[in-house]
């Protein structure tokens, strides 16, 4: 189902259908589709030359939306035009935005991708050693899942002049210790793994043995694991790659003086000797690797020198380079969505842009020329070839996936797919109101009897969660932890504001702990963050944190679950506190002073003993698992929430206060900016790389690993300032859209609620609800004539049904407001591959019918979450199936954007007769389109029989 996630953070999905064959009859005609330059050159003769159309040059690059991680290819030949080669995920479905990195091998067949779910990059845990890695074919598009849970980090994956890959996992959180990966992308396989005592970071394969980053030297690592230090840059390394002819290329980021600016230098290291080639401000300098053994330095190059090496290009940019063509012709700038980058013109006050979903904008400098073009690109779906849902990760027995130890027994409290507990998507407007009213602890709306559930009692949410006694949070802290935990999102990814849906929940079904197997269910892993603020505690069974009461309202209601994730908040800062740690003035109306609570609230403070105590390194800004030469979170680019991992989880916060989220359904109901001091220039003061190194925590900002110890005497505790003493004319305070008393705002729906009944004589109609009672947007009831039942697995039965309705999901749209939906699967899509089949969901519609007759049968189909070109409805016109025919109808209403009714045909039927729906379609997609059961109407015959595919209203 598509989202309405925010422009900043990930890139929406374009997905253009074939017309589908409605048999028998006519399709129905889809209005013309938009068309895109893919980000072409328009002018390839000037920006590239004569010859760009026998250049062999080819762009490989990704980004991710919620659809997955696509790879993206562009060759020269075509004028650098974009096309989407695969699109990875995993298996996993409504995990919201991905993310992930991409290397070319040194033969330019293989790709090298670590993807993850965005969310991924809020756990520590999952961000050391949680990712998903792959290595794709670039010839034949066929990906090899690489069995082995990996780090989220900006150097990962690695790859050298060689076809060698190299990918780097932590042990864990807070221990200096590195699994070094090494990958055969031919055979598609991991086919070694090195235990390094070390925090290594910056990996690199080289013609003669493997290299890396640890404690700031480049050092050589032996086929045991024993590392050998060979260079020492001083500074802090962010880039290394090597070249054919065995030299080694360094960026690490410097001071040159004290109170200089920090300076990116650039290192070459060959035949034993350490060559320094130069800098440029630390910013605006980046390392990449060339096909052919070369590589290139882009970015300000004119402090560089490269005279009389020949395997290393200079390119001038005068932005941040994303990534290059493997022969160095083109470089990508900017990857931004069309919405994202029409962001400083909304916040100026232009018109909304229109709601189209699926592009991004790519900004591109030819490097021949220094041409500067951007090109708008459309997202296509491209199901991964070969691939099972399972991409590695798992835990294995001989070789063999097991089962989870409990796939029966969930472990958390509000379920899934209930339909009497759905939980409201709010707007953005929405959001911000609760939280500007939650702050000032004035969230005192009265919910009636019911609001959440059939029979629940009334409630206000700020009474039923109290505010805890400590400061108050400055409003735009909180908008920027939601933002952040989950895209300001209460109900599941699938469903737009104003929609019902399942609650948010970050790990249902206990996936991650088996690298996110979709074949597996171990609810004891289940992660139990639930809703807008990711509360977690107390939401498992048996917990009494929580009465019923309290733990349904966090899981459906958006304002009481910021009126509990406030309280956690504060309880941080007050944990902070005590501990005698604070930052500058302590004035917590200020929003800088809230750093080390939202550290904390991330990651913890952690207690090491009597006495001892601290916020961990992995937040610390001075960590190098974190590029040292990065740019303050959204100051430089909105792309940067494409790859937050790149970001500590403070900085991100402090990125979205500076730089409020916005959904591109209302962006005009953006969160309000803060109140910035008058000396600020507009921006948070924020902390150096080194401010919280010191005595206290064994860390020295002089070394290039400060802390390489990385345990608990690396927690940092104390004092400490980035701002003069009585500076406060450079703080930002909070700034309220909605005072104390302001009404709960409408919601600012995407699509109209389908209220209306049909209109047609004698339509016995059946709907995917029981009872029309228990739709909760506030459709009035209608009586049903007959029942709807969906059988989910295959085969059947209590275990193999958890399967299936893990990719089973409701949403207030459709017919009366609600409707079920899946993707759709290929049975056959992988030989001797039961995977499919265990998601395998037949819905089926039986008719209350008097007597045998005629009746025109007419489907409906939602204005969203639908857009299977293919979806084949069996009919069966007797009790027993013996009577059957179909009809195939295309889904997919992101062209019309309304509800609407469609013909199947005219068929004699008997009592018992009923229509059939299932997911598994033979067309070779494996989750990558979506499939919806709504009502079915059975209309005794009427004038003119209609075809099969047509259109009814």
């Amino acid at each position: 189902m598509r989202l309405g996630l925010c422009a900043a953070l990930a890139v929406a999905t374009l997905f253009v259908p074939a017309s589908a064959t409605a048999q028998p009859g006519p399709a129905v005609q889809a209005p013309p589709t938009t068309r895109y330059d893919q980000a072409a050159l328009v002018d390839p003769d000037v920006a590239l030359g004569a010859n760009w159309r026998q250049s062999s040059d080819v762009l490989v690059t990704g980004l991710g939306d919620t659809e997955g991680f696509h790879l993206y290819v562009a060759k020269e030949k075509d004028a650098f035009a974009w096309t989407t080669l695969v699109t990875l995920n995993a298996g996993l479905t409504g995990v919201g935005a991905w993310t992930g990195n991409v290397c070319v091998t040194g033969s330019g067949r293989y790709a090298a991708v670590v993807f993850a779910p965005a969310t991924f990059a809020n756990k520590p845990k999952l961000v050391k050693g949680g990712a998903f890695a792959a290595v794709v074919d670039l010839q034949s598009s066929k990906v090899s899942p690489i069995a082995e849970p990996v780090q989220l980090a900006y150097f990962n994956p690695s790859c050298g002049p060689t076809d060698r890959v190299l990918l780097t996992r932590s042990t864990a959180v807070e221990q200096p210790k590195t699994d070094l990966i090494t990958v055969d992308p031919a055979a598609g396989k991991a086919i070694g793994t090195r235990r390094i005592d070390a925090h290594l970071t910056n990996p690199v394969p080289a013609p003669d043995g493997d290299y890396g980053v640890v404690s700031g030297a480049l050092s050589r690592v032996d086929p045991s694991g024993k590392l050998t230090t060979i260079a020492k840059p001083g500074g802090q390394p962010f880039a290394v790659q090597a070249t054919g002819t065995g030299a080694i290329d360094l960026l690490t980021v410097q001071r040159p003086a004290e109170g200089a600016a920090e300076r990116a230098v650039a290192y070459r290291y060959v035949n034993g000797k350490q060559t320094r080639l130069g800098d440029a401000p630390r910013t605006k300098l980046e390392l990449f690797r060339l096909s052919g053994g070369r590589n290139i330095l882009a970015g300000d190059i004119s402090g560089i020198n490269a005279t009389g090496q020949n395997d290393l290009t200079l390119a001038g940019a005068s932005k941040k380079v994303r990534a290059v063509s493997q022969q160095g012709h083109l470089l990508a700038l900017e990857m931004l969505t069309d919405r994202a980058a029409q962001a400083p013109a909304l916040l100026a006050g232009a018109k909304t842009p229109s709601p189209t979903t699926g592009t991004f904008r790519a900004t591109v400098q030819a490097t021949g020329t220094g041409r500067i073009s951007t090109g708008t690109v459309g997202t296509e779906r491209k199901p991964a070839a070969d691939v099972p849902p399972s991409t590695g990760g798992g835990r294995t027995t001989s070789g063999m996936t097991t089962m989870g130890d409990n796939n029966t027994k969930p472990k958390c409290i509000v379920p899934r797919n209930d339909v009497k507990r759905q939980s409201r998507q709010p707007s953005a407007n929405q959001v911000e109101w609760a939280v500007d009213l939650a702050v000032h602890g004035e969230l005192k709306i009265q919910r009636p009897a019911g609001y959440l559930y059939p029979g629940s009692a009334a409630y206000v949410p700020q009474t039923l969660f109290k505010p805890v006694s400590g400061p108050q949070v400055p409003a735009q802290i909180m908008l920027a932890v939601l933002a952040q935990e989950t895209n300001m999102y209460q109900a599941s990814w699938h469903a737009v504001p104003g929609d019902t849906g399942n609650p948010l929940v970050s790990d249902y079904y206990g996936h991650r702990a088996w690298g996110g197997d979709v074949e597996v269910i171990d609810f004891d892993e289940a992660d139990c963050g639930y809703g807008i603020s990711q509360v977690t505690d107390g939401m498992v069974f048996g917990s009494s944190r929580w009465t019923a009461q309290q733990q349904n309202a966090i899981a459906l209601d958006y304002a009481a679950n910021i009126a509990a994730g406030l309280q956690i908040l504060v309880a941080k800062y007050n944990e902070v506190r005590a501990t005698n740690s604070w930052v500058n003035n302590d004035d917590p109306r200020y929003l800088e002073n809230w750093y080390l609570a939202v550290w904390g609230y991330n990651s913890g403070i952690h207690a090491i003993g009597p006495g001892g105590y601290g916020v961990g390194f992995f937040n610390n800004p001075a960590n190098p698992d974190y590029p040292a030469n990065r740019e303050p979170f959204l100051r430089g680019s909105l792309d940067d929430a494409s790859h937050p991992s790149d970001w500590t989880y403070p900085e991100k916060i402090m990125g979205w206060a500076e730089t409020p989220q916005w959904q591109w359904i209302d962006p005009f109901t953006k969160y309000a900016s803060p109140d910035f001091g008058p000396d600020s220039g507009g921006l948070l003061a924020l902390p150096s790389r080194y401010q919280f190194c010191g005595p206290v925590n064994n860390c020295d900002e002089d070394q290039p690993d400060p802390c390489p110890s990385w345990n608990e005497l690396c927690y940092w505790h104390g004092t400490t300032s980035w701002l003069e003493a009585n500076s406060e004319l450079e703080f930002a305070k909070e700034q309220l859209s909605y005072l104390p008393g302001f009404p709960e705002p409408s919601v600012i729906r995407v699509y109209p609620t389908n209220c209306a009944p049909l209109s047609a004589a004698g339509a016995i109609i059946v709907d995917d609800l029981a009872s029309t009672a228990d739709n909760r947007l506030g459709c009035a009831n209608q009586p049903w004539g007959g029942k709807f039942t969906m059988r989910t697995g295959s085969p059947t039965g209590i275990h193999w049904s958890e399967y299936a309705k893990i990719d089973l999901h409701q949403a207030g749209a459709g017919y009366l407001g609600h409707m079920w939906f899946s993707h759709a699967y290929d049975p056959d899509f992988r030989t001797g591959n039961t995977a499919a089949m265990l998601h395998r969901i037949v819905g089926t519609w039986t008719p209350n019918l008097p007597t045998v007759g005629g009746y025109d049968i007419l489907v409906h189909l939602p204005s969203h979450g639908a857009n299977v070109p293919a979806a084949e409805y069996i009919i069966k016109s007797d009790t027993i199936g013996t009577l059957e025919s179909s009809c195939v109808i295309d889904q997919d209403a992101s062209t019309l954007g309304e509800d609407r009714w469609v013909n199947l045909g005219r068929y004699l039927l008997k009592p018992g007769a009923h229509v059939q729906l299932s997911n598994m379609i033979d067309d070779g997609t494996f989750g990558e389109v979506d499939i919806a059961w709504d009502a079915v109407a059975f209309v005794p015959q009427q004038g003119t029989a209609r075809a099969c595919g047509t259109r009814y209203n």
